[in-house]
């Protein structure tokens, strides 16, 4: 969507938003939904305006009137959230429009792809949670840092986290999901240089919101059930190993990828320990092949 194209029920319903009075109503709303189920989701006008701190009864129709449809369902049980109401409360509670994200730098285990230093950091760097190479001062690795991330957690824990929702977040793309928005997801296969050195990543975009993932491509090769296995017989759990983690995988050769065709894209990525080596061909969609296992346990 361009400026051009904003939608004027967009900008009519973000306008309806910008009073206490009906934030406060929403709260209300989202507040009787958590409560068990035998009193049902739904409130009443009285219920409802009994709830919330307003003058009067006209007063408080206006408000509620102007978030019906959007962010209020009515129907002959009462009135609740939409799914647009939902997101907006659930964006309020997470904390999203309120001050600074606080985070105190953590040292990570693994290995800097570029410099191949194990001097890795995690920081907050304007409000992006971020892993980056001490030795050569590279980013490996940058993410949105929801404020709701970091509360009740210690730093150790906020890392892991992260590493966990990277991690979901492409078990979602891998299925041409958007973890944002759910909408439909095209991938592709974009070539990058760094010191001499060049780098292909698998780069997810999605079609309604424009939310942009990018993974090494060895990562799809990673996540084919396959090497999922394979990796657990050699004593590697995949979903406790962060990205930064599976870096040093990499950089150790353990994990390689030949390229065969930039046009269109085709890698061969090999995984090798032990005495057994699994190589998978990836495409340029994201689609990965067990091409070939040699070792304990060859294909049939």
């Amino acid at each position: 969507m361009t400026t051009g194209e904003i939608d004027e029920r967009v900008v009519d319903a973000l306008a309806s938003l910008g009073n206490r009075q009906r934030l406060e109503i929403l709260l209300v709303l989202a507040e009787r939904e958590r409560k068990p189920r035998s009193q049902g989701n739904h409130m009443s006008f009285t219920e409802l305006y009994n709830a919330v701190d307003i003058g009067s009864s006209s007063q408080f129709s206006y408000h509620l009137e102007r978030l019906v449809g959007q962010f209020v369902a009515e129907d002959d049980d009462g009135y609740r959230l939409t799914y647009g109401g939902d997101k907006i409360v659930r964006a309020v509670l997470s904390g999203l429009y309120e001050g600074t994200t606080e985070f105190e730098d953590e040292p990570v285990s693994g290995a800097c792809v570029f410099c191949e230093e194990s001097a890795l950091l995690a920081t907050l760097e304007d409000e992006r949670f971020v892993v980056r190479c001490e030795a050569c001062e590279s980013r490996l690795l940058t993410d949105f840092f929801p404020r709701s991330q970091a509360r009740e957690r210690t730093p150790p824990e906020i890392v892991s986290s992260f590493g966990s929702r990277i991690w979901g977040s492409y078990v979602m793309i891998r299925r041409n999901v958007c973890p944002e928005c759910y909408g439909l997801v095209d991938t592709g296969v974009e070539t990058h240089s760094h010191d001499d050195r060049t780098y292909h990543l698998s780069v997810s975009t999605c079609r309604e919101c424009n939310l942009v993932l990018s993974f090494p491509v060895e990562v799809p090769a990673a996540f084919h059930p396959e090497t999922v296995g394979y990796l657990w017989r050699h004593g590697v759990e995949l979903f406790d190993l962060p990205l930064w983690e599976f870096f040093e995988y990499v950089v150790s050769g353990r994990v390689t990828s030949e390229i065969v065709s930039l046009e269109p894209f085709e890698g061969i990525v090999t995984f090798a320990m032990g005495d057994e080596t699994l190589r998978l061909e990836v495409g340029g969609t994201g689609s990965v092949t067990p091409v070939e296992r040699t070792g304990s346990m060859e294909f049939e």
